[in-house]
């Protein structure tokens, strides 16, 4: 019973010396005696920057802004005076040019005006012809001493007012002339019939303005897109982009030709309006579209807060160096040995 008793506390004991052991192997060995420290040195491998694009920062020449494609020229036609319909000579989609009419308003009342005033002018004349006549007899018996100064008076201010009457009746002449000539609408620009919303016999005002056909000149689209505000540094007029139309697969280039002067206080970016060719008439206004910004208009922008700080711009520290510090009374292996003393 004693010799058990005694065996137990040496096994005991004898397990906690082979546990002391497996944890002094698994420290890690001292460097020897005299023997220089090492210092990681840093890689210059993997990836890093790409030129021209700091740490923490975003190219905006990846970055597309949204946009809309606007005619470069849009005319919303209506009648000049108020009146019927009484033709349309366009269709939707069809192409007019400068001075073409487009409709024409039922121009019987104003041909009568025309006839009225007309009228009106020719009697002003004869009234005129009289007064003159009377005039010049007045006047050959005022140089005889046969008539008093009050009847020659007389009859000057009534050839004034005869002449006056003649000129208020040729412009009334003009005027109804001229609303005969409203009656028919012509095209101001060359472009493309984009709608017609009347038809002959509807009833068309001038006030408020009745929109009978709008014209438009799709030869050359205006793209309008809103950029961060801090991209303005980096864009100018002149400028070249890339407007991307998903909706076709196509992509052209487009030229920077306005930048509005105001910035947007609730959004913070600011709109930009871009000119795109179209003399194939492949694009439509109205269209989706994506303005990308691109070299040498494309930078860098600072991120957001919390990005990674910029590289040191300084070179790695030298290993020698490094060795030297930590161990002063030492020298690096690679330094040659000093000479022997005594010798001659």
């Amino acid at each position: 019973m004693t010799a058990r008793l005694t065996i137990v506390p040496l096994v005991l004991a004898g397990l906690l010396v082979a546990a002391c052991d497996s944890k002094e192997a698994e420290k890690p060995a001292l460097p020897a005696q005299g023997a220089a420290p090492t210092i990681p040195v840093p890689s210059n491998k993997g990836p890093g920057p790409q030129p021209g694009v700091k740490a923490g920062a975003r190219d905006l020449s990846i970055e597309r802004y949204v946009g809309t494609a606007l005619p470069k020229q849009e005319a919303e036609l209506g009648p000049r005076m108020s009146g019927t319909l009484a033709t349309v000579d366009v269709e939707e989609g069809q192409m007019v040019k400068k001075g073409q009419v487009l409709f024409r308003l039922d121009a019987r009342s104003t041909r009568l005006g025309v006839s009225q005033a007309e009228t009106s002018l020719q009697g002003a004349q004869i009234a005129r012809d009289n007064a003159k006549r009377e005039l010049e007899r007045q006047q050959q018996l005022a140089a005889k001493g046969t008539v008093a100064a009050a009847v020659l008076e007389r009859a000057e201010s009534a050839y004034n007012s005869a002449e006056n009457g003649v000129s208020a009746a040729t412009v009334a002449l003009s005027m109804a002339r001229r609303g005969t000539a409203d009656s028919a609408v012509v095209s101001p620009i060359d472009g493309l019939v984009a709608h017609k919303f009347k038809d002959v016999g509807e009833t068309v005002t001038m006030m408020p303005p009745t929109i009978v056909v709008v014209i438009q000149d799709q030869s050359v689209l205006e793209v309008r897109a809103r950029i961060p505000e801090a991209a303005l540094r980096l864009v100018h007029v002149g400028d070249q982009v890339t407007a991307h139309f998903s909706a076709l697969g196509v992509s052209r280039e487009a030229k920077v030709v306005r930048v509005q002067p105001t910035v947007d206080a609730a959004t913070r970016t600011i709109e930009i309006v871009t000119d795109v060719e179209n003399k194939d008439g492949a694009l439509r206004p109205g269209m989706y579209v994506e303005i990308e910004l691109r070299p040498p208009l494309a930078s860098v922008l600072p991120g957001a807060e919390g990005s990674a700080p910029e590289p040191d711009a300084k070179a790695a520290p030298d290993a020698k160096a490094e060795v030297a510090k930590a161990n002063p009374s030492k020298k690096a292996p690679s330094d040659p040995p000093p000479p022997s003393a005594g010798t001659h």
